[in-house]
């Protein structure tokens, strides 16, 4: 019998990270797979900012370590609650999407005492060509 575990791979796409500007995420193969969505967690904020919000988007590569171009459409603005977490969906891996993904995560920050929000990302590869995936990294 299988399972949703068969089918998907989770890769961690940006370590967690207290921060107040742009962090890129790791690149993220995706040969082998049709789907991925990427969630972006927010957590609390430190240094008691008036407000903040985090923004993020998706961008591909025919390299991991090439010039990355934004994905049209793969992107979600202000998440301003803490403890909040928001999805990017992406699809068409392996045929109008090039092979290599990551996330960038921006935070904005108004007030405080040296803000940071707190977020990290994770890439759940979907709609795998061979099953069972195998999830050892």
């Amino acid at each position: 019998m299988r399972s949703v575990y068969d089918g998907i791979l989770q890769k961690r796409a940006l370590d967690p990270v207290a921060t107040d500007t742009a962090n890129n995420g790791v690149a993220i193969d995706t040969k082998g797979f049709n789907s991925c969505v990427f969630t972006i967690q927010n957590g609390v904020a430190t240094g008691t900012p008036t407000s903040y919000t985090v923004d993020a988007k998706v961008q591909e590569c025919d390299t991991s370590g090439g010039t990355y171009a934004d994905v049209s459409g793969a992107t979600i603005t202000q998440i301003i609650a803490n403890s909040k977490e928001a999805v990017i969906r992406v699809e068409g891996l392996g045929t109008s999407r090039k092979r290599y993904l990551r996330v960038v995560v921006t935070a904005a920050m108004t007030g405080g005492t040296a803000p940071k929000a707190l977020v990290s990302a994770l890439c759940s590869l979907g709609r795998a060509y061979r099953e069972p995936v195998s999830n050892v990294t």
